[in-house]
């Protein structure tokens, strides 16, 4: 979903190799080990998943794993392609629930895997369909605003504190000191669909109340028609925490024009305090700027201090590792098998899963513990149950470009309140269809 990384610059060479050995006739290459392609899904750790497979590759003289690119596409499209090609890849970094159920016939089943039995019930939930475990989750995340340490302390006049926003109020305070500063700007609001669709999307549900039967009966009643999102309290706060956003968009003049890698060198560098995205990003962050000092604090909905939802953030299973059974031959099944016990139960490879890759650690059996600051807040939430369900993990495959072009329009000025209502209302109910 993350589309920092567009097209690698050997792609249309790899792409040709892989048209010849995803599956099938091409098992093998020249050295004699078993090929097993890989389609990422998570194009902002491309490189360093390329740096991953590398180290697997050099770690045993039985299989070789080969990188497929999106090269512009998302993950559903390329599979489908892929699949009626007859070029299905071996293996397949994805998304969870309804996502990973579109494909449910066409994948193993992998809960004979030793590294299940490292991982929380909740969390192989997010790759379970038919109570068939197809996904293994690949790690939790978290987003809500990352912000810049540095100049957060500077707006503020000392330490600043991420547990003083309990409200939207606080907010619109933190952003008014932020924009007062020199040269800096309180925050810039990145316009990709998913970010907007998925994300930001999230919190419109999330928010609806404390008890999960009762989001999910909101979702239910979306998609019924039977929510009136202009006269829901909890849709007015949404936009209005939105429309602050807009407010103080450093991208204001242009919004559509601000992009991932134009964000990740503002917070980076200083030049933006908040950034509404998630721990993903560190990588990028860090490589942009090592001294860095981020940050991830709540998005708050409400006006009401310490209110359901102000002092949470968003934490969830972002994607899954699936293997074809259909196209791809026993070997290349043990061989995609292998490398995902090498990330997960290998302490070698545990240290590329979290330290290269930038994974909070899923699994029990994890010898390596994250070392930078933003994993381990995230963690903290997680642990003082500061955290809210990725609802969006339930939405159907076409939710997330869907609401993100309504956002995307309002974030242009291209509707107003009532209309975003209209077609996010609009979109539900032909969702049910």
């Amino acid at each position: 979903m993350k589309k920092r990384w567009k097209i690698l610059i050997f792609g249309v060479i790899l792409s040709a190799l892989l048209l010849a050995g995803c599956s099938g006739g091409g098992n093998s290459n020249s050295k004699g080990k078993t090929e097993v392609s890989l389609l990422i899904g998570k194009e902002e750790i491309a490189k360093e998943l390329d740096e991953t497979v590398e180290k697997y590759n050099d770690s045993q003289d039985k299989y070789i794993v080969k990188i497929i690119p999106l090269a512009g596409q998302n993950a559903t499209e390329k599979l489908t392609s892929l699949y009626a090609s007859k070029n299905a890849p071996v293996m397949i970094n994805t998304g969870v629930y309804s996502e990973l159920s579109q494909w449910k016939d066409k994948f193993l089943d992998l809960s004979d895997l030793p590294l299940v039995e490292g991982i929380d019930q909740q969390y192989l939930d997010a790759g379970t369909v038919d109570d068939k475990l197809i996904g293994i989750p690949t790690t939790i995340e978290a987003f809500g605003y990352l912000y810049n340490k540095d100049v957060l302390d500077e707006a503020v006049g000392g330490n600043f504190d991420p547990e003083s926003i309990t409200s939207r109020k606080d907010l619109e305070d933190l952003m008014g000191k932020i924009a007062k500063l020199e040269g800096k700007n309180a925050i810039e609001v990145s316009p990709m669909d998913w970010s907007l669709g998925a994300h930001y999307s999230n919190l419109l549900f999330t928010n609806q109340s404390e008890d999960a039967d009762k989001r999910s009966t909101f979702m239910k009643e979306m998609q019924e028609g039977k929510v009136d999102l202009d006269s829901n309290q909890v849709y007015n706060n949404w936009v209005a925490t939105f429309d602050l956003m807009k407010e103080y968009n450093a991208a204001k003049n242009g919004p559509l024009s601000a992009d991932y890698d134009s964000a990740t060198l503002g917070l980076a560098n200083g030049d933006i305090g908040l950034w509404f995205m998630g721990n993903w990003a560190y990588p990028q962050l860090k490589e942009a700027n090592p001294d860095a000092n981020i940050g991830i604090m709540p998005v708050p909905m409400s006006d009401e201090e310490n209110g359901y939802g102000n002092t949470q953030i968003s934490i969830g299973v972002p994607q899954t590792w699936a293997i074809d059974a259909s196209q791809s031959s026993e070997e290349q099944q043990e061989g995609a098998k292998d490398f995902l016990n090498w990330m997960y139960e290998d302490e070698e490879g545990q240290d590329y899963y979290v330290n290269k890759l930038g994974f909070i650690p899923i699994s029990k059996h994890n010898k390596v513990e994250p070392e930078d600051e933003l994993s381990k807040e995230v963690l903290k939430y997680l642990e003082e149950d500061k955290s809210l369900e990725w609802m969006n993990a339930h939405y159907p495959p076409t939710a997330f470009p869907a609401m993100g072009a309504s956002l995307q329009k309002y974030l242009d000025n291209k509707i107003d309140k009532t209309g975003l209502a209209t077609e996010l209302e609009d979109y539900w109910k032909s969702s049910a269809e």
